[in-house]
């Protein structure tokens, strides 16, 4: 009676290997679809709600997130940061975020007040035209970034930085800061373009790793079908 060679037990080896490793990554992108898409169906039911009047005693950025806000207060001008390497239309420029002191209290919020176009020396920092009184903004609440591409973990310096984490803004503003950005969405004579397509995303995330995960099924059943083959032909 024929006896299976040692290469064809290392052949249904490989292919057992293969075809795990592909059904993990199935699973994973399964997973990813399931957890991503309902981060997107909750911004999306968020982004819908009614407006939440922001105050200083509301500290819940889970509950926060995607939701449309209003806050009243008066600008800290000369505490504006401008995030650096942020594209428009392919130009290079900044978003301009600047602490808003919410109305009868001593807490703060950081607004994104928008896009501006990098001057053409990089050493010099644009001009944005600030309401010195009162004001009344609207936009979009969105919890700090925590995740960056980024070598080591540079130290932000002056009013330009790279990212803006809650933890460094805190301790390097020393200011009562809420735990969300508003993302600004009214009108205002300041020349910054707020457009936020690009950080609430395109769609529905799910649908991308729907598919990630049958490409990966499909290469399961590849190697399940190299292995029987090899087998065969033994």
């Amino acid at each position: 009676m024929h006896r299976p060679s040692r290469t064809l037990w290392q052949r249904a080896a490989i292919s057992l290997v293969l075809v795990g490793l592909c059904l993990g990554m199935a699973w994973l992108q399964l997973w990813r679809a399931e957890t991503r898409g309902g981060n997107f169906e909750r911004q999306q039911a968020g982004a819908g709600a009614a407006p939440i009047a922001l105050g200083a005693d509301q500290r819940d950025a889970e509950f926060l997130q995607w939701r449309p806000v209003m806050v009243r207060g008066r600008w800290l001008a000369e505490r504006t940061l401008f995030l650096d390497n942020k594209i428009h239309r392919q130009r290079v420029g900044y978003h301009v975020l600047t602490p808003l002191q919410l109305d009868g209290s001593r807490a703060v919020v950081l607004v994104n007040r928008g896009w501006v176009q990098a001057p053409r020396l990089r050493t010099e920092i644009p001009l944005i035209a600030t309401e010195p009184g009162p004001v009344e903004i609207s936009g979009i609440a969105r919890k700090f970034e925590s995740k960056f591409f980024e070598f080591g973990k540079p130290q932000p310096e002056g009013q330009v930085w790279q990212h803006v984490r809650e933890t460094d803004y805190r301790q390097r503003s020393g200011l009562d800061v809420l735990p969300v950005i508003v993302l600004q969405s009214n009108a205002a004579a300041d020349g910054l373009i707020r457009d936020w397509s690009d950080l609430q995303g395109p769609g529905n995330p799910a649908q991308r790793h729907y598919a990630y995960a049958i490409m990966w099924l499909i290469f399961a059943l590849m190697a399940a079908g190299y292995g029987l083959l090899a087998w065969k032909r033994a």
